[in-house]
């Protein structure tokens, strides 16, 4: 019976302790334990908020000393400053966490571990979806967009993260390989026995981080190098293979494929793994890619060949470029859409442009395209010029129109004067919208030998006169004439139309111009007659379509369509 009335007395006092627990706690000494978690601890555990382990809140707070939560909530992101550089010291000791065990102490720990979580499981996903078909490297702890395509050399994509290359590299720490994480790999795994192949132009970061084993060979994303720099790679990583067999070489560009597989796939061929170009690119694209596509730009894949061709015939040594003359374009079954601008480059600059030229700079893609009567294919060249413009070695045709861009990358001395591209050999023409069954860009190139054939200049009525009449004088120029080719015909057919187009009223000068073409002069005059302004450029094109020698550039062989 006395039982009941102590046990109520004991209670209000038990309850009285509690109660009065939180208030005498003072902010400044709060000294709350979690080897005996108090009414108000069980409360807030009912909120959800993760309470730590005795063992794991000890390790905390000896591994979070120092640290503010605002440096412990960044550490997590995995963006830092650089990968060697010792952690900052952002908190003063007012600021500790260990001066905040108690219940906000608590709450700023379960904020901080459940961001760094958050932002974990954010960063993994991002890097899994950038990194797409590239197989990556789960061993170990490590989740590298990485790739062993043999035991010695090693695919990757580009280690991000440090200041050191630039802003949106370091921000590509996020979603790429983070650079500390790549040091630790191979510091981990091949330490002082691996050297790292950069190839992008566009990134670059402080070889130190690297202990200074780092090597550029530079080329644009989505373009090809020069053969030479192939043959210097190559050489390179041969070299640092052969020192110890243990030795790696670790390859990359931004997404560690396309530049990438270019230089492997050579690599492969160098080293006598493979044969062919073709055996050493199925072999790089099934090893890097789960779908086995890796090296796909058939520029990329071109260049791999050329490489190949170079080991055989040129024993891997670099040749000086073939000079050429570019002629012009043909088109063949070629839709009414297309009718694109041009530009010529090399790894040097613009050689070429249809935009910048004085003769089409002022005209619409449909004025210097014309179509070859009875050929079925669409022609360019310039009136009157020997060509567009030299070319020695690696050069690029780019063209554009409405649809989109398409190009190829090419070298002149490993093709043929004529070069026949279809839709499958050009890089970017899969991704047009407009279909273009049978589409194929014929490229004319002529041998230079460096002396450009004379160009023609305006002629005279007495010059005409002389060429039509035969006399001792133009007898005595016909050597240096016979050296000419049959540009200077239609440069003189050319001058003669444009005289009559433009209402020019000397009539022996229609004469002069061959019976066959004389349609093609009575349309001009009348075009002038009837008062349609004709620019002087725009009418030499006009004249030059009536010309039949243009459509084969003056080459007796004929070209016609199929």
């Amino acid at each position: 019976m006395d039982d009941g009335p102590a046990d109520s007395s004991s209670s209000p006092a038990a309850e009285a302790s509690d109660v009065q627990l939180p208030a005498a706690t003072d902010l400044g000494q709060q000294n709350l334990t979690h080897d005996s978690p108090s009414k108000l601890s069980s409360w807030a555990k009912n909120l959800k908020i993760p309470q730590p382990f005795a063992a794991s809140q000890e390790d905390s707070q000896t591994e979070t000393a120092g640290k503010s939560p605002l440096a412990r909530f960044t550490s997590g992101i995995g963006l830092h400053s650089s990968p060697k550089s010792p952690p900052a010291n952002d908190s003063n000791e007012g600021n500790s966490p260990t001066a905040q065990p108690g219940f906000f102490g608590t709450i700023t720990n379960g904020i901080v571990n459940t961001s760094k979580n958050a932002v974990k499981a954010v960063q993994v996903k991002a890097r899994h979806v950038v990194s797409q078909n590239k197989r990556r490297f789960q061993e170990g702890g490590f989740d590298l967009d990485m790739t062993y395509i043999t035991e010695n050399i090693i695919a990757m994509g580009f280690p991000a993260g440090d200041m050191s290359s630039g802003f949106f590299g370091y921000v590509e720490g996020f979603y790429r390989n983070h650079m500390e994480e790549v040091i630790r790999f191979f510091e981990t795994n091949h330490k002082d026995k691996y050297k790292v192949y950069n190839l992008c132009s566009e990134r670059l970061y402080d070889a130190s981080l690297f202990e200074g084993k780092v090597a550029s060979f530079p080329f644009d994303d989505h373009n090809c190098p020069p053969i030479r720099l192939i043959i210097s790679f190559c050489q390179s990583a041969y070299s640092w293979l052969k020192e110890d067999i243990e030795n790696v070489v670790v390859v990359h560009c931004k997404a560690g494929m396309a530049r990438t597989g270019l230089m492997i796939s050579s690599l492969l061929l160098y080293l006598k793994f493979f044969p062919t170009a073709e055996e050493s690119i199925d072999y790089y694209n099934q090893k890097r890619c789960v779908d086995g596509k890796g090296l796909v730009l058939p520029s990329q894949i071109r260049y791999v060949k050329y490489f190949e061709r170079a080991l055989i015939y040129f024993n891997g040594e670099n040749q000086p470029g073939r000079r050429c003359m570019l002629r012009g374009f043909r088109l063949h079954h070629c839709p009414y859409w297309t009718r694109p601008s041009i530009t010529v480059s090399d790894h040097n600059g613009v050689l070429f442009s249809t935009k910048k030229h004085p003769r089409t700079k002022d005209l619409s893609p449909e004025d210097f395209w014309f179509s070859a009567p009875k050929k079925g294919v669409m022609v360019f060249a310039l009136p009157g010029e020997s060509g567009l413009t030299e070319l020695a070695g690696d050069f690029k045709v780019h063209f554009n129109d409405r649809q989109g861009d398409f190009y190829c990358w090419l070298n002149t001395t490993m093709i043929e004067n004529r070069k026949l591209l279809s839709t499958g050999d050009l890089d970017g023409f899969d991704k047009r919208k407009l279909p273009s069954p049978g589409f194929q860009v014929e490229i004319v190139l002529v041998d230079y030998n460096g002396t450009a054939p004379p160009k023609s200049q305006p002629e005279t009525p007495t010059n005409k006169q002389d060429e039509s009449s035969g006399t001792s004088e133009s007898a005595e120029g016909a050597t240096s004439k016979s050296k000419t080719t049959n540009s200077d015909q239609v440069a003189s057919l050319v001058k003669s139309t444009e005289k009559v187009s433009l209402g020019s009223t000397d009539t022996q000068h229609k004469h002069a111009i061959n019976e066959p073409r004389k349609d093609t002069v009575q349309q001009a005059a009348d075009a002038a007659d009837a008062r349609v302004p004709i620019s002087s450029s725009e009418s030499q094109f006009k004249a030059m379509a009536a010309d039949a020698s243009v459509f084969s550039f003056g080459d007796e062989e004929d070209f016609d369509s199929e």
